[in-house]
């Protein structure tokens, strides 16, 4: 009977500890299972609330300081994930981003100087496909030829045309000239002969204190540069150099040796010292800007603020400008398109936007909507819309290449060992040749 007892007691005993050991298990499996499930969860949340990131990369602040990220952001819920990179870093940072396809950004900005590197690459979407269907009818065309790739596909965007002018001082004008009104003074600048001339006579009137540039800089590379028609290098791989580019070497060349320039670095301190002298110090009597110049940089210059005003160089020109475009591999393609539509294509906020910041719209329909209200303080109330939007239909772009940025780069360095004396004009030329040999072996030289 113990035995019998004893054996029932053993066996019950191991069918009670069976049976905890399932239980123990089950609730492990369970509190597992719940595990899961909140991991899941979890990640689904997340997931959603990413798809309401949309992240884009960028080289200036004005996506942020103009409010556009915060005006996207709450019109559509969402948040933006914006990176901003020095000019000078930008590239660098960018491109091995596109050549692994690793890290890229829903949205990429480029810049006139290189925006035909992104376009010939193939990185962004063709945004005259569904489900995009830009409208590009009422923009200025020289915006969307510099959007499009060689082959015809346009694949970026701008919210910005960016012809130039000649800003020049007030009181320099109506003290050795006689008037500071921008249609008489014009006509000192009509030509590059009328600017010699004016240069002489400034230099003359003034005894020499006042110079009629600051450098031979950008202020006077800009209106040649826009003026070709010959690309640095054309389909055929063939450089060669625009007969325009040679007028400027000669032009620079005299300017320098007729003293007609301050010898001053564009970006440099004596740079914008001299452009901030108050009216009765002014040293130099022209700077070249595009749209952006006048609200960037001359509004920032408070002892010279008023004394400005803007008339056209010799020739049209324009400078910089910001083109957006979609990765081509972009999760986010809906989203990122909200953004550029937003900026590009929506009129009533492209109006807005231009009447807080004073940005010249690349929207013809725009521009003609506003152009005869618009004024600048810095330039004494003249209205900058309306010379703008007169300046713009002069430019052509299509001389523009992928290539310019590092050519215009070459020239910039050989420019002021040409100026130094180190190469004369035909040294220059075959210099210049050579070098972009050196970087593109490929190219044949003509």
């Amino acid at each position: 009977m113990n035995k019998i007892l004893c054996l029932y007691y053993e066996t019950k005993g191991c069918i009670v500890t069976g049976f905890k050991g399932k239980l123990a298990k089950a609730r492990r499996q369970q509190k597992n299972g719940l595990l899961l499930i909140v991991i899941f969860l979890a990640a689904f949340l997340a997931g959603c609330a990413d798809s309401n990131n949309l992240s884009i990369i960028t080289y200036n602040s004005e996506f942020k300081s103009q409010g556009i990220v915060a005006d996207f952001e709450k019109k559509y819920n969402v948040k933006v994930d914006l990176q901003i990179i020095p000019t000078e870093q930008y590239q660098a940072k960018i491109l091995p981003l596109l050549k692994t396809g690793k890290g890229v950004p829903d949205v990429f900005v480029g810049e006139a100087a290189w925006v035909k590197q992104f376009l010939d690459g193939g990185y962004w979407e063709d945004l005259n496909k569904a489900p995009y269907n830009a409208k590009t009818k009422d923009s200025y065309p020289y915006v969307v030829q510099m959007g499009t790739d060689k082959g015809g596909v346009l694949r970026a965007l701008s919210w910005q045309a960016t012809p130039g002018g000649w800003f020049y001082r007030r009181s320099v004008a109506r003290k050795y000239f006689g008037t500071d009104d921008p249609a008489k003074i014009g006509q000192y600048f009509s030509s590059w002969d009328a600017v010699m001339r004016t240069a002489a006579a400034l230099k003359a009137k003034s005894k020499g204190k006042v110079k009629m540039f600051a450098g031979t800089g950008e202020t006077i590379y800009r209106p040649f540069y826009s003026a070709r028609k010959i690309p640095w290098i054309n389909d055929k791989n063939e450089f060669s150099i625009d007969p325009q580019m040679i007028e400027y070497f000669k032009i620079i060349k005299a300017i320098r040796d007729n003293d007609y320039d301050a010898k001053i670095s564009d970006w440099s301190g004596p740079f914008f010292s001299a452009m901030n002298s108050k009216p009765d110090e002014a040293t130099v009597f022209v700077y070249g800007w595009p749209t952006w110049g006048l609200f960037f940089v001359l509004s920032e210059q408070s002892d010279s603020k008023g004394d400005w005003a803007v008339t056209a160089p010799p020739s049209p020109f324009f400078w910089g400008g910001t083109w957006m475009g979609i990765y081509k591999n972009s999760k986010k393609k809906e989203l990122a398109w909200k953004f550029i539509q937003m900026l590009t294509q929506d009129k009533a906020y492209m109006e807005a936007y231009a009447k807080k910041t004073g940005d010249f719209m690349s929207d013809k329909t725009v521009v003609d909507k506003i152009k005869s209200a618009m004024s600048s303080p810095v330039i004494n109330g003249q209205n900058h819309y309306q010379y703008f939007a007169d300046q713009v239909k002069y430019i052509d772009s299509s001389a523009i290449s992928g290539d310019d940025y590092q050519i215009n780069q070459m020239v910039g360095q050989l420019v002021n060992e040409y100026l130094n004396g180190k190469y004369d004009l035909a040294g220059l030329i075959t210099t210049l040749g050579q070098r972009v040999k050196q970087a593109y072996p490929q190219v044949t030289i003509k």
